[in-house]
């Protein structure tokens, strides 16, 4: 027990045991997944793509009006059962909107619902316009699948 006789040791020291393989991983920093994007020729790394679900279904919002924040576009979408988030994009350094955002949805049919629904509908003082989102085409890893199967093709 103890090195004194009638001295407990502390309680984290009951019953420790060696620190198995187990544990070991547990201590070691998880790798921190990286998202590389790549458009018109360049290649960067986008950190705001892990705040989204990986597995989603996006719509993207365009022609959005001044005035329209994240909370009024997740009110807008609110009344879908598998809405999941909304974000209007802002410049970085006067942080007002650049006219468009995202939307997601966990299940497909509530993305297909609300492509036909809401497009033109009135959000702030403008209709907008709904789109497919295109952020996993743009991932690096898809485009250099996509590279490699044109290149099988005899294409490129």
């Amino acid at each position: 027990m103890g090195a004194w006789p009638g001295v407990t040791p502390p309680p984290s020291q009951v019953g420790a045991e060696p620190i198995g393989a187990e544990e070991r991983k547990k201590g070691r920093p998880e790798r921190l997944k990286r998202c590389i994007r790549t458009a018109a020729g360049s290649s960067w790394e986008d950190p705001s793509l892990l705040e989204w679900d990986a597995d989603d279904f996006r719509i993207f919002c365009g022609d959005l009006g001044n005035e329209v924040n994240d909370d009024i576009l997740a009110r807008a979408f609110g009344r879908y059962p598998s809405f999941l988030k909304a974000k209007v994009i802002r410049d970085k350094r006067s942080g007002k909107t650049k006219g468009y955002g995202f939307v997601s949805f966990k299940d497909p049919n509530d993305y297909v619902r609300a492509m036909r629904e809401m497009n033109g509908k009135y959000v702030g003082s403008r209709p907008i316009k709904l789109r497919k989102s295109m952020w996993k085409e743009r991932n690096l890893d898809v485009v250099r699948k996509k590279q490699r199967e044109k290149k099988k093709l005899g294409l490129r």
